[in-house]
């Protein structure tokens, strides 16, 4: 939805979804390293490994939830444009128009083609 045609409760409601990520996100990057270093000091091989990946899946879900939310149309914009730029090789184009000006068999339609 472009910015400018929100209301007041999808304003709020963005606002509320930022937090609660940030929130998440400084909870999670805590209890990461909390983990990790009660793993070093505990020791016995790398338990810890299971709870931060069930928990990082769920941070990762949380974080596309936030991203899809919080979209406006500078987001697109600024994403459309650095496509745009980074498409480097475009000489398959003028290729492709250059055989169509020869009227070159391999762009003709099937049915147009001789056998």
């Amino acid at each position: 939805m472009i910015r400018d045609e929100m209301t007041g409760e999808e304003d709020v409601q963005q606002a509320r979804v930022g937090r609660l990520f940030r929130w998440h996100l400084r909870t999670y990057v805590m209890a990461m390293c909390v983990l990790v270093v009660a793993n070093i000091i505990v020791g016995g091989g790398w338990w810890s490994f299971w709870p931060m990946c069930v928990w990082s899946i769920g941070f990762a879900f949380h974080f596309f939830y936030y991203k899809s939310v919080t979209v406006d149309e500078a987001w697109v914009q600024e994403r459309s444009d650095d496509m745009r730029l980074r498409s480097y090789d475009l000489s398959h184009i003028s290729d492709i128009e250059d055989r169509v000006d020869r009227r070159d068999a391999s762009v003709r339609p099937s049915d147009e083609r001789k056998v």
